[in-house]
């Protein structure tokens, strides 16, 4: 049970990490170089997450087994 929450709770830090990551990154150089407003960072933020949970969560486990 410890082991399961655990793990969720990795889980939930480092895609929390990841998430505040990306969108500073994509806030400082979207803004300097790429060009592109805050809500289109945010929003490419959120997609670049959505697909980094589904590939590290649904398909290395599917491809795996």
């Amino acid at each position: 049970m410890i082991k399961i929450f655990l793990s969720i709770l990795k889980k939930v830090f480092f895609y929390f990490l990841l998430f505040t990551g990306i969108i500073l990154s994509t806030s400082h150089l979207g803004d300097n170089f790429m060009g592109i407003s805050d809500e289109e960072g945010y929003l490419l933020t959120i997609g670049l997450c959505s697909l980094v949970a589904f590939i590290l969560e649904y398909l290395i486990p599917k491809l795996k087994s």
